[in-house]
């Protein structure tokens, strides 16, 4: 069989990859065509044409609705047998972010991408960030220099490896990565002593912090989504958003505490133990609602994430 798909990267990982492994597992795979730089992910195909260099947000158009699991935010067909909308109240509190696992077997991404190449003195906490334009929506999903700078001043047990995407060096991007380019400025804010700084200026204030681009920038024999893969396969701490970034950490094992302000994945029953997000890898996902949900951000949407942080890390 031949998978053809050019999804956002998020939604490819979950409705995706583990459908294509699956079918590889089952000997049912013959070829994958996909986005530039996704060989990582697919290492276990021999045939893949990195055909795409764009995403489409438009599921159909991105080749989804020929998967056993289209939609990323549940299968209520596969697991109820009706639509969502003529589910009960509480099905559909049971159908939040659960798909058909009948077809679904996520690659051992952190088991094929571990290495010796990127080991520090401390153990490596990667801290995940975005500042998109969300659904033509200012960006609700992202930690605040003031967030920043209390993670920061505290994992000084560990190497904080950051990350927060401009979209340019990205591989491929979607129709609201590509939107952001340009559209917003930086993560910023004023820090007593120092002034105005952005969350790329912050880290230069931390012995302990390394910036991923310019680590990346130092190891560019690597294609961006190898270095990616290798740098999250050596880390069992993560500090994410959901989306992308809460996806991605939750394939490589450890701990991922997941902050989320708006969207469909605040429904009741979303993260739960059933959710694709407990089922990527051996991950300790821990779901942290800002209860808060104000923009922009104050340093109270952030408290039980830190509190989080501090217990678990």
């Amino acid at each position: 069989m031949t998978v053809d798909i050019h999804p956002e990267f998020g939604i490819e990982l979950v409705l995706a990859t583990p459908y294509i492994y699956w079918l590889h597992e089952n000997d049912k795979l013959d070829k994958i065509i996909c986005c530039k730089d996704m060989k990582p992910f697919y290492y276990f195909c021999d045939d893949i044409e990195e055909k795409y260099t764009q995403r489409s947000i438009h599921n159909e158009l991105a080749g989804l609705s020929t998967l056993p699991n289209s939609w990323l935010h549940h299968n209520s067909m596969a697991n109820f047998g009706k639509d969502y909308g003529d589910l009960t109240e509480k099905e559909q509190v049971m159908a939040n972010g659960t798909l058909d696992y009948s077809q679904w077997t996520p690659p051992p991404l952190k088991q094929k991408h571990k290495n010796d190449r990127f080991v520090f003195e401390k153990p490596i906490v990667v801290i995940n960030n975005s500042f998109n334009i969300e659904a033509g929506s200012k960006p609700t999903r992202y930690f605040s220099i003031e967030c920043l700078y209390e993670m920061f001043d505290y994992l000084t047990d560990y190497t904080i490896i950051y990350r927060r995407p401009t979209n340019k060096e990205l591989p491929t991007i979607d129709q609201n990565e590509a939107n952001t380019i340009g559209a917003l400025g930086d993560i910023e804010d004023n820090v007593e002593g120092v002034g105005l700084v952005n969350d790329y200026q912050l880290t230069e204030y931390f012995d302990h912090v390394i910036l991923f681009d310019e680590l990346y920038e130092k190891n560019d024999d690597l294609s961006y989504n190898e270095f990616q893969c290798m740098i999250y396969a050596n880390c069992d701490k993560f500090v994410s958003y959901v989306g992308g970034g809460g996806i991605l950490s939750s394939y490589f094992g450890g701990t991922n505490i997941m902050w989320t302000s708006r969207g469909k994945e605040v429904r009741d029953g979303y993260l739960d133990e059933n959710s694709y997000y407990h089922k990527l890898s051996d991950c300790k996902v821990i779901p942290i609602f800002d209860k808060q949900a104000t923009y922009p951000h104050k340093i109270e949407n952030y408290q039980e994430l830190l509190e989080t942080i501090r217990r678990e890390f």
